[in-house]
């Protein structure tokens, strides 16, 4: 299956470059699939045993969402931690987290959102995904904290946006900048000017103008009374560090932490990184549900 989509993504990549060279509006149906299209992240051998590894515990459950069944897992006992993974991820990246979770006296779910992972492999948005996670919170019902990686955070931050209740939040290499989301994937598919243009109007056609600024993250935090940790690692290529740090200074209650060497994947395995988001967890959430810290903002 990765094979086939592996494929596909090379077929509509190589029709974007043909029809970028020539018009905007040619380019839209292509380089929007390839926007919209939630492309695997390649995973090696290794990273796979890993993955098995940490899914050892867990046992499998399909949850309900306005656009169907999410496939996901569930381990431990005591207050739910839910973990959203990144664009073009699936729930077991974030795996590292789920034993040291367990051990403190949380329940862990994970989930494959739409398009991802075990869950129907289709084209979808931001705005889709949101919704799933709400869906996907209001059904387990009794989520106190998410841990999120990359669009996963953003994702998560607008959902507090649109009504998700927790006591924290734990966001790792959280996007906040649309606009460096979108210059990042236009230089990571090499984009032609009029494929770039073919994509912005594709876009404002279907969500409107306005949408820019809606995903303009660090823009509509001030009110979140939500403590979060976000952690950032300054060598992260493919989201800057200083999103994080816009974020944080926008985000009253938040604690930002940097990190060195670990870029945009490691971060989230990394065993200090999961012991401080566990120790912030074990501050914030506890079995009554009651908030006992709420963090600094650094």
């Amino acid at each position: 299956m990765a094979a086939s989509r592996t494929r596909a993504l090379k077929a509509t990549w190589l029709a974007t470059q043909i029809t970028g060279r020539i018009s905007a509006r040619l380019s839209e149906p292509f380089v929007s699939r390839l926007w919209f299209t939630p492309w695997p992240v390649p995973v090696g051998e290794r990273g796979l045993a890993k993955q098995q590894t940490w899914l050892q515990p867990t046992k499998r459950i399909v949850l309900d969402s306005r656009l169907g069944p999410i496939v996901g897992f569930e381990a431990g006992e005591g207050p739910t931690i839910l973990l959203v993974h990144g664009w073009g991820e699936r729930g077991s990246f974030l795996g590292a987290f789920i034993e040291p979770l367990m051990d403190s006296g949380f329940r862990v779910v994970g989930v494959d959102f739409p398009g991802h992972g075990d869950t129907s492999w289709r084209q979808t948005n931001i705005w889709e995904w949101v919704e799933s996670l709400i869906d996907v919170a209001d059904g387990l019902g009794d989520v106190r904290a998410v841990v999120a990686h990359s669009m996963g955070g953003g994702v998560t931050t607008l959902a507090l946006n649109r009504g998700l209740k927790v006591d924290a939040v734990a966001l790792i290499a959280p996007p906040s900048d649309i606009e460096n989301v979108f210059k990042t994937f236009s230089l990571m598919f090499r984009l032609p000017k009029r494929a770039a243009a073919g994509l912005r109007r594709y876009i404002d056609r279907h969500f409107g103008k306005t949408v820019w600024d809606e995903l303009m993250i660090h823009h509509h935090v001030a009110n979140l009374d939500v403590p979060a940790l976000i952690v950032h690692d300054e060598d992260d290529a493919q989201v800057k560090v200083d999103e994080s740090r816009d974020l944080a200074a926008a985000w009253r209650g938040s604690r930002l932490l940097i990190t060195s060497g670990l870029g945009h994947d490691k971060v989230m395995r990394d065993p200090e990184v999961v012991s401080a988001v566990i120790a912030f967890l074990n501050s914030a959430v506890k079995p009554d549900g009651r908030l006992l810290a709420t963090g600094s903002t650094t």
